[in-house]
């Protein structure tokens, strides 16, 4: 599941906590614990918005340093990619999307399902920090399972059986979980990513 969402729930195995993707999380916080404690650099990347990556888009860490924000703005995963929208992508009979959001860290997620079947994925898009924990995502999914590196999405991007597909943009990361199919996972992410 990677940096996704805080609490993920697999439709299709019907669990209610994370299971492997649980290690991921923990695996960016030690990342981003141990950014702050180094005094990582302030601006350490932007997203592919066309916005520069000025005082504006960076908010003060209680370490003393900045931390990067990739956006500068909070989103709405489920407003920009409606279920309508998501179902068409991904090929998913999804019919309702909801936001789980984590805006302290900057952590923007939509749980898209089907009430009446065992389908769903989530997208979840950070902008805080994620080139860092695209790092620790791909670390912590190595030590598990093996990881597949997609060329010719965002600056880079893997795939795993544990957490689905992350692309890193920038300071940006999307990820989308609970696909069967990596190039489904890819569409939905080349959607979605113009639209931050």
């Amino acid at each position: 599941m990677s940096v996704r969402s805080l609490v993920h729930i697999d439709r299709r195995a019907g669990h209610s906590w994370l299971g492997y993707t649980g290690l991921a999380p923990v695996a960016v916080a030690i990342g981003l614990l141990s950014a702050c404690s180094s005094g990582a650099p302030a601006g350490a990347g932007t997203a592919n918005t066309g916005q520069t990556n000025n005082g504006g888009s960076q908010v003060a860490s209680s370490g003393g340093g900045s931390v990067a924000d990739g956006l500068g703005h909070p989103v709405n995963v489920c407003s920009l990619l409606p279920a309508a929208t998501a179902a068409s992508i991904s090929g998913e009979p999804i019919t309702e999307a909801q936001e789980q959001d984590t805006p302290g860290y900057k952590l923007y997620a939509c749980n898209y399902t089907n009430p009446g079947q065992a389908t769903g994925f989530v997208i979840s898009v950070l902008a805080e920090d994620a080139a860092i924990g695209y790092d620790a995502n791909v670390q912590a999914n190595s030590s598990v399972v093996a990881i597949h590196q997609i060329s010719g999405l965002g600056d880079k991007a893997f795939s795993s059986s544990a957490s689905g597909v992350e692309a890193l943009f920038g300071n940006v990361s999307i990820s989308v979980d609970g696909l069967q199919s990596d190039s489904a996972a890819e569409a939905v992410i080349r959607a979605l990513q113009p639209k931050l």
